[in-house]
């Protein structure tokens, strides 16, 4: 019989691993070609890494599956029953859902093929130990037929019935079994706070009823709280929590218990854990409950949160580039694309008008409001402006023109299409806003000189939207009258006034001179730097421009730049510590309008060495 296996993660690799051992040939696939290269390398003659799941099915009679999730398997599937047939097999050994492995098996059987389910009890180590223990349900035949293979990678192995039989066994277990960990690190937390020894605290667990595997393994990591030795991801064990609660809703059965502690491993993910071992549950019960009095972060968004200053920046360019004074042919203005960019990262389109006509008047040359209508004579210059338009989904140069009024209009236009195809959210972005909600120590807002619906649309496209309500997006273009551009301060003065939080409370996240200059103009009490966007190809000298303050009325700069977003958060944190210290007091004499003390930037110096990337100060 000749076997297949697809999937080579944190399980899979053991256990496939433990059938090569006992000289089993398997064509293998894994979605990082990396894990099948060295097992091939490691069992020389027993490996055939196939191209596809698919081809993993073609050249096998039963099939092994080890997917982490069910959108990964949601991804896989399809490949592999394209090539599913009669005499075929597929033993599916993730934990998903009843519905999922029955609709699997419904499609398996459809084309003539064999189905079990075999979700696995067991984590990394007894999956690499051939110790696992199988749950299994659907075709008792295959499931006769694969047991050596079951033998050898685990150490029991159960048929409860019908497909979906074998996963609902794994959901009741790996629920019960997270309801005890979180019960655990609820115990070491009470005891920490208690100013008792948790070490003891095992020990008498270890000595009494309640002593357990469970306990024994996972303890240790919870009083050293090094959680990075991953075992069974955080993730995924919230992932079974979560669909042994949909259970218990199809069921009409309450799962209270499960339910609490579902939401602290959900906190815990929110905390930055979700890749780590399950047992930094416990930094979600020792977390403590935060000052209602928190400071707010009020960011800026293009080149800050989202990274769609170079799109809108290329997208103004061509908008601009046949009316560039002394710039004559495609090539030269193509050329002139990527300083433009550099010059022009953070200025409102209208300062860029201004600059070209104050270039073009310098030369005897009619204004923008009289040329940006007329049709490109260059063709060869045409030709190149429709082609970079096409790449942003915008209609050809000729066709625009006649479409809107003017420059302006047809720019703001086109870049709302442009970044709603394009806008993606800057690294760590995403998960650095849900670590600083979960914290619960800031507030978040949006304050950017662009205007709306362009940021709204780049909100929703950046996947920001459960972050930024309309509420929270404040706007120097959209919300004034006349409009009130960076460096002016009123888009920030507006953002923590809607946050009720004095600007001396307020963290302010920039990645242009403009922004940062808005940001000490409005007084806020930290301004931090941020050159991770791609629009940035010069960091530290970046990074000294935003610190000298050249648009702040007082020589402001930011007091510290970063170029990872997730390096925010321990800024953001140590800001908020000296808003508890100083209290309700500091609060009461800023209303009053009294001169407060103000933050002392020293205080970061502490916690430059935990930051993650590099970081000017």
């Amino acid at each position: 019989m000749s076997f297949g296996f697809v999937g080579l993660g944190i399980m899979g690799e053991g256990m496939a691993a433990n059938l090569l051992k006992a000289g089993r040939k398997l064509v293998v696939w894994n979605r990082g070609p990396e894990k099948s290269a060295q097992l091939a390398k490691a069992y020389p003659g027993l490996v055939t890494v196939a191209a596809s799941a698919g081809e993993v099915v073609a050249l096998s009679e039963v099939t092994f599956a080890m997917l982490s999730t069910l959108e990964a398997s949601e991804a896989v599937f399809p490949s592999m029953l394209a090539a599913m047939a009669g005499g075929k097999s597929l033993v599916d050994c993730a934990t998903l859902t009843p519905e999922r492995m029955e609709c699997m098996a419904g499609q398996v059987e459809s084309k003539g093929g064999r189905f079990l389910e075999a979700p696995v009890s067991g984590s990394k180590g007894p999956a690499a130990a051939g110790q696992l223990i199988f749950l299994c349900g659907g075709s008792a035949s295959l499931y006769e037929q694969v047991s050596p293979e079951l033998d050898l990678m685990g150490k029991a192995k159960f048929l409860f019935g019908a497909t979906g039989a074998g996963t609902k066994m794994k959901l009741v277990v790996n629920m019960t079994m997270g309801s005890m960990l979180a019960t655990l690190a609820e115990g070491a937390a009470l005891a920490e706070a208690a100013d008792l020894s948790q070490a003891q605290l095992l020990e008498v667990l270890d000595l009494g009823v309640m002593s357990n595997m469970l306990f024994k393994l996972k303890g240790p990591a919870i009083l050293s709280r090094d959680h990075a030795n991953t075992q069974f991801p955080l993730k995924h064990a919230q992932k079974d929590m979560r669909f042994a609660l949909g259970l218990g809703d199809d069921l009409g059965q309450s799962l209270p218990l499960c339910a609490a502690a579902n939401e602290q491993m959900k906190l815990a993910r929110s905390l930055g854990h979700q890749d780590d071992d399950f047992s930094a549950v416990y930094e979600a019960a020792r977390a403590k409950p935060r000052t209602p009095n928190a400071c707010a972060v009020l960011l800026d968004f293009d080149g800050t949160l989202g990274d769609t200053e170079t799109p809108a920046m290329e997208v103004a360019f061509w908008e601009l580039s046949p009316y560039l004074p002394g710039v004559s042919g495609a090539a030269a203005v193509q050329a002139q694309c990527q300083p433009f960019i550099v010059a022009n990262a953070g200025k409102a389109f209208e300062f860029m008008c201004e600059s070209v006509d104050k270039d073009r008047a310098a030369q005897g040359l009619p204004p923008l409001s009289q040329v940006a209508t007329a049709p490109i004579a260059d063709a060869a210059l045409a030709q190149l402006v429709d082609a970079r338009r096409a790449a942003f989904g915008l209609e050809p140069y000729s066709k625009a023109v006649a479409t809107y009024p003017d420059l302006l209009v047809r720019q703001k236009e086109e870049t709302v299409i442009a970044l709603g195809a394009t806008a993606q959210a800057n690294p760590f972005v995403l998960a650095t806003l849900a670590k600083l909600r979960a914290a619960g120590t800031s507030k978040q807002a949006i304050a950017t000189t662009s205007g709306k619906p362009r940021v709204p649309v780049c909100v929703d496209k950046c996947g920001l939207r459960p972050f930024f309500p309309a509420a929270k997006i404040h706007s120097g273009e959209s919300d004034f009258t006349p409009p009130r551009f960076k460096p002016a301060p009123d888009v920030y003065l507006l953002a923590a006034a809607s946050e009720r939080t004095p600007p001396s409370l307020c963290v302010a996240v920039e990645d242009s001179a403009s922004g940062v200059g808005s940001a000490a103009n409005a007084k806020m009490g930290l301004i931090v730097g941020y050159v991770g966007a791609t629009h940035i190809s010069d960091k530290t000298g970046h990074a000294a421009m935003l610190m000298r303050g050249e648009k702040s009325t007082d020589g402001r700069g930011a007091d510290v730049v970063i170029e990872r977003f997730d390096d925010l958060f321990p800024l953001v944190e140590a800001f908020n510590a000296w808003a508890e210290a100083v209290g309700t007091a500091h609060f009461q004499s800023l209303l009053s309008g009294q001169v407060a003390e103000p933050f002392d930037k020293a205080k970061l110096a502490a916690i430059f060495g935990a930051l993650k990337g590099q970081y000017w100060a």
